[in-house]
């Protein structure tokens, strides 16, 4: 798939980062092949996790985990954050919080 949607560019690129000496052809490719599988396993926890849960809580759960990453990344790597990005986090932030108070509420009133 990958190669039908990048074409040889891919080859190029590997040896190129190859060649910095940075990697080995067996460390950037174990390292690529640990990707591929941790997205995989995302990507099937995901699934699972959405068969169990309501769709929208799920939705809400995929946001804060955005989030969560956004922020340990800028306190990880000193990432400054622009104006739009701590507005965006922010309305992630609230909308979520009102969402959980939402629900809490409703399931209060039954």
């Amino acid at each position: 798939m990958m190669l039908a949607t990048e074409g040889t560019g891919f080859l190029k690129a590997f040896k190129d980062v190859v060649a910095g000496g940075s990697f080995t052809n067996k460390s950037l490719s174990a390292l690529l092949l640990l990707g591929g599988a941790t997205y995989y396993l995302y990507n099937e926890v995901a699934f699972l996790a959405l068969g169990k849960v309501n769709p929208v809580t799920h939705a809400v759960g995929n946001t804060i985990k955005r989030v969560v990453i956004i922020v340990a990344s800028v306190v990880a790597f000193k990432t400054p954050m622009s104006t739009g990005s701590i507005i965006g986090s922010s309305i992630a932030i609230a909308g979520t919080l009102l969402y959980s108070l939402a629900m809490n509420s409703v399931k209060k009133s039954k």
